[in-house]
């Protein structure tokens, strides 16, 4: 794995794990992952391209996808994307349970920041599960 990316719907989400993640709490644990942080544009993707694009592009460039995307609205939808196209060695979605109350809740942002780590530091025990929640 290179790096995580987040979905146009979590950027700012994500940014706050980041935050934390800097903090000198984290900054150790996290420096040591050595991960990329993507955006759409670093991995040559549009704000328009479809979620089966973004997930193969993560697939391909190995980077987990942070999403809040929990639909199944079309064949090229998140959902059905995983669901037809995982495989044992696919790396998981990362979802955020509940975005919004990171903005908020400041010990449930830490919580949710602590929990995808744990995910991340672990991932190859997670490849093939197709989606994980967090926190």
């Amino acid at each position: 794995m290179r790096g995580i990316l987040a979905d146009n719907d979590v950027e700012g989400y994500v940014g706050v794990l980041v935050t934390i993640w800097l903090s000198d709490t984290w900054r150790d644990l996290w420096n040591g992952l050595g991960l990329s942080l993507a955006s759409l544009g670093t991995l040559a993707l549009s704000r328009e391209s479809s979620d089966a694009v973004i997930w193969r592009t993560c697939q391909r460039e190995q980077f987990v996808l942070i999403t809040a995307n929990r639909n199944k609205d079309g064949p090229d939808s998140l959902e059905a994307v995983i669901r037809g196209e995982n495989q044992p060695d696919s790396l998981p979605v990362v979802t955020l349970a509940n975005p919004q109350r990171i903005m908020r809740d400041r010990l449930y942002a830490e919580k949710t920041a602590e929990r995808l780590l744990e995910r991340l530091l672990a991932i190859d025990d997670f490849r093939g599960a197709g989606r994980l929640y967090v926190p």
